[in-house]
């Protein structure tokens, strides 16, 4: 039987080759996460599942003592090549290999629809962070990845990609044994022009799809196994465009709740 956490960290060796060349740090996402944690230098911050380190980066240049973990030695490799000032430590976060109260803060972007196990993560979240410390999730919810117009076009890559990212109840479920408790969601919404090409970052652009550079660094669109969907999909978008039908697809679906969410969760003092 395969392992789904190798298969999964084959996917990220293979896609780290390129990944910079389209998932580079929103610089409104970043400035949100290190407004939440509430943590100036020095006090030290982790990044859970930080890849290359675009956001370690980000959130660094705002005055903030940031740590880099990852489990693919590949992305860390392009990380530390950035900045190897950086501690970028390899690990996995069901069992993170630092001592209890580590942390004042911690933080993570797309990362929890990867996870297989809640419930060991957030207990090692909660371990490692300090009392008062606060945890900051970026993620979408399936009601919101229900509403990406995305859907018209590749619905089953979307149906299994909604299916892997966690609802609410399920993250605050998972929350509340580790001792953790969320205190608030933020949304946000893909700008205009995007600048970290996550699954939703054509809902502007949606030519942006074309570039089999954007796809290939979308977990989605790689690790998924819908080659025909994906091609089905492209070649009807592009009919839809170019007749003027993508805006009465587009107004079939709604930004109301966000396109993405900030969870923010604190360890109790």
């Amino acid at each position: 039987m395969t392992d789904p956490t190798q298969s999964k960290l084959a996917v990220y060796d293979r896609i780290g080759v390129g990944y910079d060349r389209t998932r580079r740090a929103d610089p409104t996402l970043a400035a949100a996460i290190a407004k939440l944690l509430r943590v100036q230098h020095p006090d030290p911050v982790l990044d859970v599942g930080c890849g290359t380190g675009n956001y370690t980066l980000a959130v660094a240049d705002r005055n903030v003592f940031v740590i880099g973990l990852d489990q693919s030695t590949l992305m860390l490799r392009r990380a530390r090549a950035k900045e190897p000032r950086i501690d970028w430590i390899a690990g996995q976060a069901e069992a993170l290999p630092f001592a209890d109260n580590s942390f004042a803060g911690i933080f993570c972007t797309m990362t929890l629809h990867h996870l297989n196990d809640f419930e060991a993560v957030f207990a090692e979240i909660a371990r490692v962070l300090r009392p008062g410390g606060r945890f900051v999730a970026f993620t979408a919810f399936p009601e919101q990845a229900q509403q990406f117009w995305l859907n018209a076009y590749f619905p089953e890559l979307m149906r299994r990609a909604a299916a892997r990212m966690p609802g609410r109840e399920r993250i605050e479920a998972a929350f509340g044994p580790a001792g953790l408790r969320l205190v608030d969601t933020e949304p946000f919404n893909v700008p205009e022009n995007p600048v970290d090409f996550v699954l939703y970052c054509g809902k502007h652009r949606p030519e942006l799809y074309f570039d089999a550079r954007v796809r290939s660094n979308i977990f989605a669109f790689t690790a998924l196994d819908l080659a025909e969907e994906v091609g089905t999909g492209l070649a009807l978008l592009d009919e839809d465009i170019a007749n003027g039908n993508f805006t009465s697809v587009r107004s079939r679906f709604s930004d109301a709740a966000g396109d993405y969410v900030l969870l923010v969760a604190e360890k109790p003092a």
